[in-house]
């Protein structure tokens, strides 16, 4: 069952934004003010959003820590700068910002939680592969060594399925975003998002390939 939409009232305008559920625990209120901003022109540094009575004030908060959940109303105070010369903004333009924002926030979210875990596995990846793999392990340090290998090994496996559900999981929420075919921008960064987080997966399984094929090698 689809979510009913979350109404922004300013003024006399109303606008139904896309929003269920997982999106208000994902969605802080700064980046909510960036889809106000985008969809009504009134910066955000001069808004004021309002629910329930009590104006929202903590741009790092969930919007779903204010109680707000899908089908509810949150009232939008604030001009716009130079509203004469500003350009109409139709109900398609407003659709199409409200879909980019969406597929830039998750491909930021995991941006945030992968980027450093992914140069972390690449460079472990390599120097397990420089440490226990160029080399023997037989000698009188052999049986800790090996048992090191072992561990490190574990890490370098935990390392990466949790990189690459993350990934999957970042994949399939992109694909899920519905972009009409006239939101040709909406449609354009989606295509951006996906060959980001593919390239990532590709350079992970060629990392974890050629930890394969040096235990193969030494194995022989």
């Amino acid at each position: 069952m689809t979510a009913p939409p979350l109404t922004l009232q300013w003024g006399r305008e109303r606008y139904s934004l896309k929003y269920d559920e997982e999106d208000m625990r994902d969605t802080t209120l700064g980046q909510f003010k960036e889809v106000c901003r985008e969809v009504t022109g009134v910066p955000s540094t001069r808004m004021k959003l309002i629910f329930s009575g009590a104006t929202m004030k903590d741009d790092s908060s969930p919007l779903a820590s204010y109680g707000i959940y899908p089908g509810a109303t949150v009232k939008l105070i604030g001009r716009k700068e130079d509203a004469e010369k500003s350009a109409p903004v139709t109900a398609q333009d407003r659709e199409e910002n409200a879909l980019i924002h969406k597929i830039d926030d998750i491909a930021n979210h995991t941006t945030d939680v992968l980027s450093s875990r992914m140069k972390a596995y690449l460079a472990d990846a390599q120097l397990y592969i420089d440490q226990f793999l160029s080399g023997s392990l037989d000698g009188p340090n052999g049986g800790a060594l090996s048992e090191i290998k072992t561990t490190e090994r574990k890490k370098l496996n935990d390392a990466y399925m949790f990189i690459n559900e993350t990934l999957m999981q970042s994949l399939l929420k992109i694909d899920g975003i519905e972009c009409p075919p006239e939101a040709e921008k909406a449609r354009q960064r989606r295509r951006q998002a996906v060959k980001l987080l593919q390239s990532w997966m590709d350079q992970m399984d060629r990392k974890k390939e050629s930890v394969k094929q040096a235990e193969l090698t030494i194995s022989m």
